[in-house]
């Protein structure tokens, strides 16, 4: 019998939660979309173990969607890989969000098609990520997720891309006009089901996260670092004005 896996997806609103035996899905729960993940997650974790009959220690491997995303999100699902691999050894899979929304394509697409996936970051910027369908159905990384000027992003992007994430509907006319193909809605949201696919890969092929992964890949600081250095500055800004005077 294939390894259990608990993949875990709490980088938005809609979060959710899955169990699986390898790649094959045995039950996933959504959370409620009010971004409480904080306490939502661990009922749902335990409904899941109770629904199959297991217990923790019975978990081969747990996987977190690491972001970008929500902060608090992402924190509680990697806090709770941290632990569980602390408490009884079990190995993490760190999973890249914007990789998690691109398998979301993998029917929609075909082999040597560029996907790209977009999820807002400040006002004129996006976290942006590029893939290719492989031949074997899988995915490729062309580009790891990064923070870009969101103009400069879309111009970049090979004509005929597939474009999926939340960040999409806002650059609509955009990326119409680059000539890049918006996927269906219901493709722009990760899911658990697809952290637990690319946890399986992972899992068959032991590439587990070491400690320095298993934490939020946030790629900005979190907005009260953000505002407090732009405090800084100003003062900086100001005292040097006076001395100038």
């Amino acid at each position: 019998m294939d390894d259990l896996i608990l993949a875990l997806e709490t980088s938005s609103e809609h979060g959710s939660v899955a169990l699986g035996r390898g790649a094959a899905l045995r039950a996933e729960r959504t959370l409620p979309a009010d971004r409480r993940h904080t306490g939502q997650l661990l009922p749902a974790i335990q409904a899941l173990l109770a629904t199959e009959g297991v217990a923790p220690a019975d978990v081969a491997a747990v996987a977190f969607s690491r972001g970008p995303g929500s902060f608090t999100g992402l924190r509680v699902a990697a806090t709770i890989a941290r632990l569980w691999h602390a408490a009884v050894g079990t190995p993490v899979v760190a999973a890249p969000t914007l990789a998690v929304i691109a398998r979301n394509l993998l029917p929609l697409t075909e082999p040597g098609e560029t996907i790209a996936v977009l999820r807002p970051a400040r006002v004129g910027q996006v976290f942006g990520a590029l893939f290719a369908r492989t031949d074997a159905g899988g995915l490729e990384p062309v580009a790891e997720a990064a923070r870009h000027d969101a103009a400069a992003w879309i111009a970049g992007l090979p004509p005929g891309a597939w474009v999926a994430g939340d960040g999409a509907p806002a650059l609509a006319e955009s990326l119409a006009a680059r000539g890049a193909r918006l996927a269906p809605a219901e493709t722009w949201v990760p899911r658990a089901a697809e952290v637990l696919a690319l946890a399986a890969e992972r899992h068959a092929a032991r590439a587990y996260a070491t400690p320095a992964d298993m934490v939020p890949l946030y790629l900005r600081p979190p907005e009260c670092e953000e505002v407090y250095e732009a405090r800084r500055a100003a003062a900086r800004t100001r005292r040097t004005g006076s001395r100038d005077a």
